[in-house]
């Protein structure tokens, strides 16, 4: 195994798939589940919409963004993966879907891990590695069904300001800080609005004292007025 193999294996070792598995346990998962490193350049698809899941994928390097386009062509971001380890496409792949509802582009140049692990067996009938597997996965269908929610309150919580207020504060950390937690055009399309709208809003509670925009570091000024908008 060349050093470039080593390091995506330990990325995958350290996953939340692998989660609980013993050091004999990972290889048996890892020699198992077709391990594919590949590589997209930007604007690459990983994935599109009309594809029969086949997969699910772990992000060793770069950005990706998960979306899904409108009748007129208008793209909706569902979300971005942007943390080395996250894990995308899983749902579609173990819900059966005869094809991806959505699809997954490389917004720079990346590097993904295909994975393909074997459950086939029957539960019950599983060995005890494909058995922490299918807890694991569990856990990251709840993780993710979580982030979903926390979108869907945003969402729903007003106006402008107060789904950019409650999108901020939910990622207030415990120092009271937040780090935004992605690009602005990104975070536009999270919200639905127009980034020269999300811009502006943002400027706006800066000018109010509000807040301190430190690049991606944000430092809440006025944490009681803030929330008042919740």
């Amino acid at each position: 195994m060349n050093e470039k193999d080593s390091a995506t294996n330990e990325l995958l070792r350290k996953s939340i798939l692998c989660r609980n598995m013993t050091e004999a346990q990972t290889e048996e998962f890892i020699t198992n589940s077709h391990v594919i490193e590949r590589l997209y350049k930007r604007g690459e698809l990983i994935f599109r919409e009309t594809e029969q899941p086949k997969n699910l994928w772990l992000l060793v390097e770069g950005k990706i963004a998960i979306c899904k386009d409108t009748f007129s062509g208008k793209r909706i971001l569902v979300t971005e993966i942007t943390q080395i380890g996250d894990i995308f496409g899983e749902v579609y792949l173990y819900m059966k879907k005869p094809q991806y509802e959505i699809y997954a582009i490389a917004e720079e140049k990346s590097r993904v891990l295909s994975v393909c692990p074997d459950i086939s067996a029957a539960r019950g009938r599983q060995n005890e590695t494909q058995s922490i597997f299918i807890d694991n996965l569990l856990t990251l269908f709840v993780t993710k069904a979580y982030m979903l929610q926390m979108k869907v309150r945003t969402l729903c919580s007003g106006g402008l300001r107060q789904r950019l207020v409650h999108f901020l504060l939910e990622r207030q950390q415990a120092n009271g800080e937040i780090l935004f937690p992605m690009t602005r055009e990104a975070a536009a399309e999270y919200l639905n609005v127009a980034r020269p709208s999300l811009s502006r809003e943002i400027s706006m509670l800066q000018k109010e004292g509000l807040l301190e925009i430190h690049g991606k570091r944000i430092v809440v000024k006025q944490q009681e007025l803030l929330e008042e908008y919740l």
